[in-house]
């Protein structure tokens, strides 16, 4: 295992409550999958740097709640930082190992992006805009045009994730 991995656990609010709450004043949702960049640091002790969530919905997921904790990063070695900011950051990171992960489990990605830094990497990552306000997608699968615009309609239609 290197010093900087991506995983998923079981418990999202165990390893990122505190981040989570602290950038959205909410309680980190119990639902989904619990997506965290961690770092292991010389003395061998584990930091959790972004948190991502990625929720099943019918037949795509929803993408959400990413996070990165600046406290954290202050605790990464220079060097280890330089490689995530080169590797594209944390939540790039994040994203594409649930693009990769959960590929055969749906048949899109959604997200909702309004912070303008968000819809950056969400772009750089995978992602195109749609006709809707802050709503992406990034189809990893070849569907029909009538079959994206109606995934696109129904997804808007239950309003911000």
């Amino acid at each position: 295992m290197g010093k900087i991995f991506c995983t998923e656990v079981s418990s999202g609010s165990c390893f990122a409550g505190e981040m989570f709450h602290a950038a959205f004043q909410d309680d980190l949702p119990a639902w989904g999958h619990h997506l965290l960049l961690m770092y292991r640091r010389d003395d061998g002790f584990f930091l959790p740097l972004t948190y991502l969530n990625f929720l099943e919905h019918e037949n795509v997921m929803l993408v959400g709640g990413g996070v990165t904790s600046g406290k954290s990063f202050q605790h990464v070695d220079p060097e280890d930082a330089r490689q995530i900011r080169a590797e594209g950051g944390g939540l790039y990171k994040l994203l594409r190992y649930g693009f990769e992960t959960f590929a055969d489990q749906c048949d899109a990605y959604f997200g909702h992006a309004g912070n303008p830094r968000a819809y950056e990497v969400d772009m750089k990552a995978g992602f195109v805009p749609t006709k809707y306000e802050h709503l992406i997608v990034n189809f990893h699968k070849p569907l029909d045009e009538t079959v994206k615009e109606s995934l696109i309609d129904r997804i808007h239609s239950i309003g911000s994730f």
